[in-house]
C-alpha cells in the first residue's frame, strides 16, 4: 500500500473491504469536473492507459490517486498535485496536459481549485459552490470513427504491433481518433541505447512526441532524429548528448519543442532553432 497506494486501494474495493465511492449526477464533480477530465486527461489518465498509475476517469479513480499518492486533497487545493500541475504555464515541462495537447483555460482550472477548495465532494451541487464561472458553453468531443482510425493505422500497424511487443508500453498512439504516435522511451531509463531508438525508424512518418530523457541516447542518433519528419515535441533530458545531436534538428520543420535540461548543449547551439520558433525549455550544462 506504502510504494503503490493507487494499486492496493483497487485491491481492497475488489476484495470488498473498500468502498468505491461514486459521484451524483447532479454535483459540481460530475457537471463541471468529469467532462473537464475527460476533455483533457483520459488520453494518458483512462482505462486504456494510465501513466503514472493514475486514473481520471470516474471519481473513485481520481481520489486514489497514483503511483505516489493522492492527486487530490479535498480542502487543500494548494497541496493538490493535481491542480498545481494544470496550473502550470504551457511552457512548462511538468504542465499537464504536456506541450501540444488543449490545456485547460483559466475557468477550467478555477472550477477545478473551487471544486477541491470546497471539499472535493461527490455529492455537493454546483449551485452550492460560489464563484464557480458559468458554462459558457457545452463541452463537444470529437465523435469517434473507430473504422477511420483503423483505415489510418493500417500502414504501420504491422511495425506498431512488433516495436511494442519488443518495447512493451514504450508506443503509444496520440489519442483514441489519432494515428499519430509518441514514444516515451524515458520509460526504459538506460535500457535504451541509440541501437534500440533506431528499431523506431519504421515509425518515422507518424511519430509525433518523442521522450528519450534519462535514456542512454548520445549524439549518435543524430540521424535516426533527422528522419522523424512528423517530430513536434522532443525531450533530451539528463543524456549524455550535445551540441553535436542538434544536426540531426536541423530538417525537422514541423519540431516545435525541445527539452535540453542536465545535457551538454550550449545556448549558443540552440540559437538557431529558437530564431525559427521553437520553444526551448531548461538549460544544458555547458555555457
Amino acid at each position: 500500500m506504502a510504494l503503490r497506494p493507487a494499486f492496493g486501494h483497487r485491491m481492497l474495493e475488489l476484495a470488498g473491504v473498500e468502498a468505491m465511492p461514486v459521484a451524483a449526477p447532479g454535483s459540481l464533480y460530475a457537471q463541471r469536473v468529469a467532462p473537464l477530465f475527460t476533455q483533457h486527461c483520459i488520453n494518458c489518465h483512462g482505462e486504456n492507459r494510465q501513466k503514472d498509475e493514475l486514473r481520471l476517469d470516474s471519481y473513485a479513480f481520481a481520489m486514489r490517486g497514483g503511483r505516489h499518492g493522492a492527486v487530490i486533497l479535498p480542502g487543500n487545493p494548494k497541496k493538490s498535485e493535481l491542480l498545481t500541475r494544470i496550473a502550470l504555464p504551457a511552457g512548462d515541462e511538468r504542465a499537464m496536459p504536456p506541450e501540444g495537447k488543449t490545456a485547460l483555460s483559466p475557468d477550467e482550472v478555477t472550477v477545478v481549485r473551487l471544486w477541491i477548495q470546497a471539499g472535493a465532494s461527490p455529492a455537493m451541487p454546483a449551485a452550492a459552490v460560489k464563484g464557480v464561472p458559468p458554462l459558457v458553453a457545452e463541452v463537444k468531443f470529437p465523435e469517434l470513427d473507430p473504422l477511420a482510425a483503423r483505415q489510418a493505422r493500417a500502414p504501420l500497424a504491422d511495425e506498431v504491433k512488433r516495436l511494442s511487443a519488443r518495447y512493451p508500453g514504450l508506443v503509444n498512439y496520440e489519442s483514441r481518433n489519432s494515428a499519430d504516435l509518441e514514444l516515451n522511451a524515458a520509460l526504459a531509463g538506460k535500457a535504451f541505447s541509440d541501437a534500440d531508438f533506431k528499431e523506431f525508424l519504421p515509425l518515422a512518418s507518424r511519430l509525433q512526441r518523442i521522450d528519450l530523457s534519462g535514456t542512454a541516447v548520445t549524439d549518435a542518433s543524430a540521424e535516426t532524429l533527422a528522419r522523424m519528419t512528423a517530430l513536434t515535441s522532443l525531450r533530451l533530458a539528463d543524456t549524455r548528448t550535445s551540441g553535436a545531436i542538434l544536426s540531426g534538428l536541423a530538417p525537422l520543420k514541423s519540431l516545435k519543442s525541445l527539452t535540453v535540461t542536465g545535457t551538454a548543449i550550449s545556448k549558443d547551439a540552440l540559437a538557431p532553432l529558437a530564431k525559427r520558433g521553437v520553444q526551448i525549455h531548461g538549460e544544458g550544462n555547458a555555457d
